[in-house]
């Protein structure tokens, strides 16, 4: 599949971001979203995206082997790794794989949140506050530039799951089966489609 990321429009001025623990000047930029990705997206979306409120108002029934199930099958693990915890049955099980993930890369942790556009104050709760959880859009963000199954196990670890039953997690699944890795981009094309951005 052709894609197209080139989607950029300078505009005059600048702006500044002080969200890494310093304060830095970047040219200011709008970003447009090329009409063929977006196009491209709408049609993944109307390939991959199941409104199951749509299917039951029209009388569709569900077993919930699916979203339903997945969702009370994340809780149960989640509530289940943070009780072993406390009794000290085993480490972090999201940080641990974390931690491992960047060390197979290569990787600093400075590196690690700088690309997620993280505050190293929430990257280093990570690290060092063993029942710290972040949230969906943080470990997503995070996860840039893994491929699909290290991102769901990722995911998965810290208690989420990626589900066609949610429009906002069908666009970040095209994103990930395309390897495009631009959080600006990303970022731009969940604002565009009304869903809050990733990052803290």
């Amino acid at each position: 599949m052709k894609i197209l990321c080139k989607s950029l429009l300078k505009v005059e001025g600048f702006f500044i971001i002080s969200t890494l623990g310093y304060t830095k000047f970047f040219e200011r930029k709008i970003f447009l979203i090329n009409t063929e990705i977006l196009q491209q997206i709408k049609n993944y979306i109307d390939k991959n995206f199941i409104d199951f409120e749509a299917l039951r108002k029209r009388g569709v029934k569900f077993s919930y082997g699916g979203s339903a199930a997945k969702d009370e099958i994340g809780t149960a693990e989640k509530i289940i790794r943070k009780l072993k915890d406390m009794i000290g049955m085993t480490g972090n099980y999201f940080s641990d794989y974390l931690w491992k993930l960047i060390d197979e890369k290569n990787m600093t942790d400075v590196e690690v949140y700088k690309k997620a556009h993280l505050d190293r104050r929430i990257f280093s709760k990570i690290r060092n506050e063993k029942n710290y959880t972040p949230s969906k859009r943080t470990v997503l963000a995070i996860a840039l530039e893994l491929d699909r199954k290290e991102t769901l196990s990722l995911l998965n670890r810290a208690g989420y799951h990626l589900t066609a039953g949610s429009k906002e997690d069908v666009i970040i699944g095209y994103f990930i089966e395309n390897r495009i890795y631009d959080l600006f981009l990303i970022n731009e094309v969940l604002d565009h489609f009304g869903f809050k951005t990733l990052g803290d």
